[in-house]
């Protein structure tokens, strides 16, 4: 007969799949309506916009099976491309004839994200893993802003703002892998990772006074879901 398959050992793999936001959509601040009459302000109607995107990377880990129970630790780190926008543009006549656009622009993403987890699983049969896991996780979470006007009288003003962050927090999430051979694993797996909130402020591009004191604020809950299957192979 041949020997009973045990899921002790160290392995490496890659993942592939997807992501997707969580937690609501860009919020979105400013101070100027305490610099400019009422009257003079340009309301711009704004929509969100919540993109998912595809994940892929690499994973190592070890397992330790003690009866039915396997314990373990992992470290992944991957390419994930989610993005968060809240926008819009309209136009505005003035007095005398003039006339002005005024564009919001402003975006969340993040480029990447890494975990390192532990992880606690049963082994109902001798080659199926039902596990859930747990831990550290932490990624760069970028936001941008670019408002923008321009009148006919050829006069343009430029807000920008940029900030790039690495965010640390945590995941958890939870699978089921299948030992197909000796040494090859298939997974399917979901974790949901919390990296805390993260924004930045326009400032104005240019020496207008006035202008110079407005600002725009723009922030995000950096919490996003994935789901994912992973080939690993046992050592």
């Amino acid at each position: 007969m041949a020997p009973a398959f045990n899921w002790s050992g160290f392995y490496a793999g890659v993942n592939v799949g997807g992501g997707w936001y969580d937690g609501g959509d860009i919020a979105t601040s400013s101070n100027v309506s305490s610099l400019v009459p009422p009257g003079n302000i340009v309301r711009v109607p704004v929509s969100n916009s919540n993109q998912a995107g595809v994940t892929a990377g690499g994973l190592l880990g070890y397992n330790y099976q003690l009866d039915r129970v396997v314990l373990g630790a992992e470290a992944d780190f991957n390419y994930v491309d989610v993005k968060s926008s809240r926008g819009g543009s309209t136009t505005a006549a003035f007095p005398g004839g003039v006339t002005g656009s005024f564009n919001i622009a402003n975006t969340s993403k993040i480029d990447w994200f890494g975990t390192v987890r532990g992880r606690i699983g049963f082994v109902p049969t001798e080659r199926l893993l039902i596990y859930a896991t747990g831990g550290l996780a932490y990624g760069e979470a970028k936001t941008h802003i670019a408002n923008s006007s321009a009148f006919s009288t050829g006069l343009s003003r430029l807000w920008l703002g940029d900030n790039s962050d690495v965010r640390v927090g945590w995941t958890a999430g939870g699978g089921l892998e299948y030992a197909f051979t000796n040494n090859w694993t298939l997974r399917g797996e979901y974790l949901y990772v919390d990296l805390g909130s993260s924004g930045t402020t326009a400032t104005f591009q240019g020496t207008d006074p006035l202008q110079s004191q407005i600002r725009y604020n723009a922030s995000r809950e950096n919490r996003f879901s994935v789901a994912r299957a992973a080939l690993s192979y046992k050592f």
